[in-house]
Formats: C-alpha cells, sequence, structure tokens
C-alpha cells in the first residue's frame, strides 16, 4: 500500500514538473521573455523595438531606491525659499517683459514694405504709368502714404529728399479723380479745378507738372500749371479750358483767382509740395488766404469736404505747431529716415585755419572730381559769394552756371537745362538755397563753399544727390566761425542721429553753458583748497593749546607758519589762472600747428600778408 502511495506521488510530480517545462513557467522568479523577432540579413526589421536588457532584480530594486531618494531631495530643496532665486527670478521677469515691449514697439513702427505697387491698391490705368516709369519696388513712404491718400485721408508725409514723394501723392490722386468721374459723373470744367497742387517756386511747380502730364497719358485727366515768372495771357487761355488739376506757385494762383480765371467751387483735394518751406519762407500769408474759402467745407459730409495732403522733407517744431494749428487733426505720417543723412550719401569736413585760400581749397576740390566726369552742385549763402565764386572758376577754365534769385526765371530755367544736358558742356553749378529745394537733379558732388546756418538746410543741401538709393558725396569747406555747428553735425551723422534743431546759435549757447559750468567746477575747487588748509590750521592751533608743554620759541614759529600759508592760500588762484592762460596759449598754438598740417594735406596756397594779419587779430583778441 505504501509503495502504491510513493508511486502515485511521483507522477503527479513528473506531470507537473513536465507541464511547467513545456509552458515555462515559473511560479516565483519572473525571467524576461526572449526577442522572437529574426532579421534576415539585407532587410530591415519591421518593428523598431530594440530587446530587453536583462537586469537582475536587486540591481534594479537598487537603482528605483537610488532614483526615489535623489527625487524627494530634490523635492525638499525645492521647497526652501531662495532669495537670490527669487531676485534672478523676477529681475528676468522685468527683462522678459521689456523685452516684449520693445518688440512690441519695433512691431509697431516697422513699416510693412510690399514687392509691387499693385500691392497698394493701385488700378491699371495708373499702374500703366508706373510700368512707363520703369519703377518695380516702392519706397518706404510709398508704401506709406499711397494707402493714406487711398482712405481719403489728410495727412503730413515727411521722408529724406529724392525718396519719391511725388510719386506718393500723384498716383493716389489720380486714381481718387478717376473715381469720383465714375461714382459721381463728374466731367472736366473750365476753370473750376478738382485739384490744386502748390509748390514754393516754378521749378519744382515745372516738376511735378512733368510727372502729372506723364500719368495723364495713361489715366485721362488734363492738367495745368501756372506759376510765376511767366506770362498771364497763355495761363488764362489754359484755364478758360476744361482741367481737372492746376498745379502752381501760390502767388500766382491767388492773381488768378482775383482776376476771375479759377474759382474755388469744385476743390477737394489740395496739395501743398515742400510745405516746410510755404509755412518758413514767408509763404504762410498767401496759404493762409487760399485756405479761407476752403476751410468751410472741410467738415461737409458725403465727399463734400476736401482732402488735404502736405509733403515734406524736413519738419521743425515750429512748423508742426503750425501745420497743426491751420490743419485740425491732420495725420502726420514719417519715415524712418526723416532728418537723418543718406545712407547712400558721403560726408567730408575740411576744415580751413583762416590762413588759406578758400578759393583755391575748392579749387583742389573740385579738379579730381570734374577730371572724373561727375556733374557738382557749388552752394554759397550769398549773392556775392556765388558772383566770386562763378567768377573765379571762370578764371581758371571751368565752365559753370548760375542759379540765384538775381537771375531771371526763365535764364534759370535755360541754367537748369545746360547743366542736366549729358554732353558735359557746363558740370558745374554756382547757386544758393533757392537749389537746394524740390529740384531733381542727378548730381554726383555736392560743394558747400559756404557752410549753412543750420542743419536743415544742411539736409536739403546734401539731398541734390544720392537721390533713390544712387551713390553720392558731399564735401564741405569748413571756416573758424562754422567749427562748433560742423562738429555737431559730423558727430550726428556718424551716430546716424536726428539733424532737427541745429543752428549756429544753439550750439554757440550750449558750448557757452558748458564752458560756465566747467567755470564753476574749477572756482568751487579753488575756494575748496583754502578751506582745507585753514581747516589744518584750526587742528594745529587746537593740538597746540590742548599739549602746552612746548616754549614759547615753538608757538612763535608755528604762529609764523600759518601767515605764510595764508599768504600761499591767496596765492593760489593767481598761480591757477596762469596755468589756464599758459594752457590756453598753448592750445591755442597747438590749434594752429593742426590747422598748417590739414593745410599743407590740401597743400592749398594763401594769400600773401594773409597769415599775418590773421596772427595780428590773435594777438589783439583779449584771453
Amino acid at each position: 500500500m505504501q509503495k502504491a502511495m510513493a508511486l502515485g506521488t511521483s507522477r503527479t510530480i513528473l506531470s507537473f514538473s513536465l507541464l511547467s517545462s513545456t509552458k515555462r513557467y515559473h511560479p516565483f522568479i519572473k525571467f524576461p521573455k526572449r526577442s522572437t523577432i529574426r532579421v534576415l540579413s539585407g532587410f530591415r526589421p519591421l518593428c523598431t523595438a530594440t530587446p530587453a536588457t536583462t537586469i537582475e532584480p536587486p540591481e534594479q530594486l537598487k537603482r528605483s531606491m537610488l532614483l526615489e531618494r535623489l527625487r524627494l531631495r530634490h523635492l525638499k530643496e525645492s521647497s526652501k525659499p531662495n532669495p537670490e532665486t527669487k531676485t534672478q527670478e523676477s529681475v528676468s521677469s522685468v527683462e522678459r517683459e521689456s523685452k516684449a515691449e520693445e518688440f512690441d514697439k519695433k512691431k509697431k513702427k516697422k513699416v510693412v514694405t510690399v514687392g509691387s505697387f499693385e500691392e497698394l491698391g493701385l488700378s491699371e490705368e495708373v499702374m500703366g504709368a508706373v510700368r512707363e516709369m520703369s519703377i518695380e519696388v516702392p519706397t518706404e513712404i510709398q508704401c506709406i502714404g499711397i494707402p493714406a491718400v487711398l482712405d481719403k485721408k489728410s495727412v503730413v508725409l515727411g521722408s529724406h529728399t529724392g525718396s519719391g514723394k511725388t510719386l506718393a501723392y500723384m498716383l493716389p490722386l489720380v486714381q481718387l479723380l478717376r473715381e469720383d468721374e465714375a461714382l459721381l459723373g463728374r466731367l472736366m470744367k473750365p476753370r473750376r479745378p478738382r485739384a490744386v497742387v502748390l509748390c514754393p517756386t516754378r521749378e519744382l511747380s515745372e516738376q511735378v507738372f512733368r510727372v502729372a502730364k506723364s500719368i495723364s497719358h495713361h489715366a485721362r485727366f488734363r492738367s495745368t500749371m501756372v506759376s510765376g515768372g511767366g506770362r498771364l495771357r497763355p495761363q488764362e487761355d489754359s484755364l478758360n479750358n476744361p482741367i481737372d488739376m492746376v498745379v502752381g506757385t501760390p502767388g500766382r494762383l491767388l492773381q488768378h483767382i482775383e482776376d476771375g480765371n479759377m474759382v474755388y467751387g469744385d476743390i477737394k483735394y489740395l496739395v501743398l509740395d515742400e510745405a516746410d518751406t510755404m509755412f518758413d519762407r514767408g509763404f504762410g500769408p498767401d496759404i493762409r488766404k487760399f485756405l479761407v474759402p476752403l476751410k468751410h467745407r472741410a467738415s461737409k459730409p458725403n465727399g463734400q469736404g476736401f482732402q488735404t495732403i502736405l509733403v515734406t522733407a524736413t519738419m521743425t517744431t515750429a512748423v508742426q505747431k503750425l501745420v497743426d494749428e491751420e490743419f485740425q487733426g491732420i495725420m502726420h505720417l514719417r519715415t524712418s529716415t526723416l532728418h537723418k543723412k543718406i545712407a547712400s550719401a558721403r560726408h567730408d569736413f575740411i576744415k580751413l585755419s583762416g590762413s588759406e585760400n578758400k578759393l583755391e581749397a575748392l579749387l583742389q576740390v573740385l579738379e579730381p572730381s570734374l577730371a572724373k566726369g561727375n556733374k557738382v552742385m557749388v552752394f554759397c549763402n550769398t549773392l556775392n559769394s556765388s558772383r566770386a565764386v562763378d567768377h573765379f572758376l571762370d578764371e581758371n577754365q571751368i565752365s559753370t552756371v548760375n542759379y540765384h534769385g538775381e537771375v531771371p526765371a526763365e535764364q534759370r530755367v535755360e541754367n537748369l537745362n545746360k547743366f542736366k544736358n549729358d554732353n558735359g558742356d557746363c558740370p558745374t553749378l554756382v547757386c544758393t538755397d533757392l537749389a537746394a529745394r524740390g529740384l531733381d537733379l542727378d548730381v554726383d558732388h555736392v560743394v558747400m563753399f559756404d557752410f549753412p546756418s543750420n542743419s536743415i538746410d544742411y539736409l536739403h543741401r546734401t539731398g541734390r544727390t544720392a537721390r533713390m538709393g544712387a551713390k553720392g558725396k558731399v564735401t564741405s569747406l569748413v571756416a573758424k566761425k562754422d567749427a562748433l555747428l560742423a562738429e555737431r553735425i559730423e558727430e550726428a551723422i556718424r551716430n546716424n542721429e536726428s539733424l532737427e534743431a541745429l543752428t549756429k546759435d544753439n550750439v554757440r549757447r550750449d558750448d557757452a553753458r558748458i564752458k560756465i559750468t566747467d567755470q564753476k567746477g574749477k572756482n568751487a575747487k579753488l575756494i575748496k583748497m583754502p578751506s582745507q588748509k585753514s581747516k589744518t590750521k584750526g587742528v594745529s592751533e587746537k593740538s597746540s593749546q590742548s599739549l602746552g608743554k612746548k616754549s614759547p620759541v615753538t608757538k612763535s614759529r608755528k604762529a609764523s607758519v600759518p601767515a605764510k600759508s595764508s599768504k600761499a592760500a591767496v596765492k593760489v588762484p593767481k598761480l591757477v589762472k596762469s596755468a589756464a592762460s599758459s594752457s590756453k596759449r598753448t592750445s591755442s598754438s597747438g590749434k594752429k600747428e593742426t590747422g598748417k598740417s590739414r593745410a599743407s594735406k590740401l597743400s592749398v596756397v594763401g594769400f600773401r600778408g594773409r597769415a599775418s594779419y590773421s596772427n595780428k587779430k590773435e594777438s589783439l583778441r583779449p584771453s
């Protein structure tokens, strides 16, 4: 019986072991499954799963325990308050906020430039004129101005010279005239223009009129020019014909209105080109007189009012106040290059010490430029200066043409045509600031024989070259009286800063303030020196009184010492003054030497006896 029981138990154990071996199962130990994926050579596996690495249970436990301890330690350390991290986090958050604000500001300031004129909303008629001009990409002022004018907003368009401001208002203005004809059925009427463009000079009005005529070949409208210097009778005949646009100067337009040759009734669009010149150079009364009948129509609804467009290359604060007073609610649109140097122009400043001949210096600047075939404009401040330059260059066999106020208007036009001619007969134009504004000329080199009295005139003069991205050069001959203003302008150009409100008076005033503050600092230092010596004297007397053990002989000696020191204290300012005067003398001599070295670089021949005369002047000047 026992044998039978043993056999039974052995059979059950065997069957159990056999079953467990076939299933490969163990109730206590878990072994990892072997990977059954077979990869043949030259084939990629369908599944990217990698076979699991075999880790023994005790090592796995140790690893998990270590990771848990590290996690708990990290949580404890992070829960503790750390002031340094808090400050760093607050500073970083502030920095992030400031950066975000700067980015938003940049986003707001950034102009959305477009790749073509079609994206600005111009019609096919106007685009035909643009294609004929072979202009593909609009400039910054055109990207800003064209959509604003098409939205019928009164705007001030401000951008540097040569940036395409004329097209920025003329293209949308023509499109608005054509839209009014299509919507309202308006037709051309004699003596009743719908758009008026006012310009300060005849030359600028002729230039704008040429642009309008070129556009009218594609978008059909009729324009005429009415400006000073021309005969009245042909202008009357042109106004008696049906017209859409009148381009002219304020004085001549008012004359035709008074004579009954032109009527205000249908004027809807008004453009003031070179608006800063119009308000700053004596045109203000004429413009106000012209605006009086139009002001009561500004608030009329249903398109019965009028739209104003002001165009300028510079805008001072005084002129801006006048504009805001005359045109309330007008919107100012400015480019990033307003009141700044033109990127494609090179600016050179030649400082003259006073002993050399300025005309000879001009000749040495002109000769290499003319040898390259460049067209040069020479700017002078006065009529006498321009005549002297013209006579000197004529004597040195350099052909020139004049452009100033005493030259008749017809002769000025002829002189400009000679200068523009590609034959090279008259490559030099000697002019005053009359030629500094509005003229579209292909000039390679601008020379300032006389330095301007303010930075605005400097910007207008330099705007005659490097137009529409072309390269140009500006050379200024700087005399001693203009050195301060020239240094400020040169510094602003170097730092790419604004040249808005720099004048000779402002610069001299600032320089005087700096000198006064420096002198006050020196006087304060001189006052401190005797006070410190008196303090030391008092301390020595107190120490002698407290000791009281020394002989009277020593006391008398000590009493004599401070007397000497007080005398020395009185003499200190005199010594300092003499040192300052000697330093001034050395600085003036140093300036003379530097001026001579620059003159030697220019190799300019001076007048006879000029140097001795300048030395006498300097000796007579109060130190």
